[in-house]
């Protein structure tokens, strides 16, 4: 097999496939949904060149047998390799080729592994790594029976964005408040743009619900997997003085309707382990916990020198 560097939007392609063949194998290795890779790479400050060169690309007679991504700034790096590359000398050596990044980018020290994953959990634990509490809950649901309807308070509506600039900015007003960014928000808007104006930015898979002022009280994006008729959230987010007032559930049965819509038999979502007021709306809408996501974790060279 051969490595090489990521060149397009040819080869982000041949990416999501090995993901969704992945995911359709259910082979105990955890495949993220193809749109979680989309909001990862897209909704960023960095420029493409920066995040396209941290991309590997590994090859057997131009097919492509597993990639990986090195995110420094989540402080973490992921890889993923055809199903049945499982266990297999290419797909160790293709991790050690990421965890020998680690010697150079001292940020990457995070990977997550599905809990029951003894493949994956034997290789990093001999390789260093050791669990960590943190650690992310995955919720899946069916999506055979009809959804629900949850009724919005007096004066809110639901619509989808518009992928105006306009919208942009309301969104990004919602998301800023919700996850407390400490970002300006005149910068922190222009990523939200930027996103809208990406290639896989899809207006009618974000949706909105709007209060009684115009603003964009709760929002969240979904994505689609063809293959699997698997569809996901993310994000998903409330305004906190719109909090408590069912908002969110009614913009969840919206995106599993549209979901359902466009023609995904199940659906999912991950949530942080402490995050209970996020499993509690999932669950109130149907969702059920499916596995954990673990954290391992390997001390960088600091820790070590400290």
């Amino acid at each position: 097999m051969k490595m090489r560097a990521y060149r397009g939007l040819s080869d982000l392609e041949d990416m999501l496939n090995l993901l969704s063949k992945g995911c359709e194998a259910d082979n105990g290795t955890y495949y993220v949904h193809r749109g979680d890779v989309l909001w990862w790479l897209f909704y960023n400050d960095d420029i493409a060149q920066e995040w396209q060169s941290r991309i590997r690309l590994w090859l057997e007679a131009d097919e492509l047998i597993g990639w990986a991504l090195l995110s420094p700034g989540e402080d973490a790096f992921d890889v993923f390799t055809l199903p049945g590359l499982r266990n297999s000398p290419r797909e160790r050596e293709m991790l050690a080729w990421a965890v020998d990044q680690m010697a150079s980018l001292d940020e990457l020290n995070n990977v997550w592994v599905a809990e029951g994953d003894e493949v994956r959990i034997r290789w990093f634990e001999e390789n260093g790594f050791t669990v960590q509490p943190d650690h992310f809950v995955h919720f899946r649901q069916s999506l055979a029976r009809p959804v629900d309807v949850s009724p919005l308070p007096e004066g809110f509506s639901v619509r989808t964005s518009r992928g105006t600039e306009e919208d942009a900015r309301l969104r990004a007003a919602c998301s800023h408040a919700a996850f407390r960014s400490a970002k300006p928000f005149e910068e922190y808007w222009l990523r939200t743009l930027r996103f809208t104006q990406s290639p896989v930015y899809v207006p009618e898979y974000e949706i909105f619900v709007m209060s009684p002022d115009n603003e964009v009280a709760a929002f969240c994006i979904v994505w689609t997997d063809e293959l699997n008729k698997l569809g996901h959230f993310e994000p998903v987010a409330t305004h906190p003085k719109y909090q408590r007032r069912g908002l969110g559930r009614s913009l969840l049965y919206e995106g599993l309707r549209r979901l359902k819509f466009e023609g995904m038999t199940e659906a999912d979502v991950c949530a942080d382990h402490d995050n209970e007021a996020a499993h509690r709306l999932y669950e109130s809408v149907g969702f059920r916990r499916s596995k954990r996501l673990l954290t391992y974790r390997k001390r960088g060279k600091h820790e070590y020198n400290a």
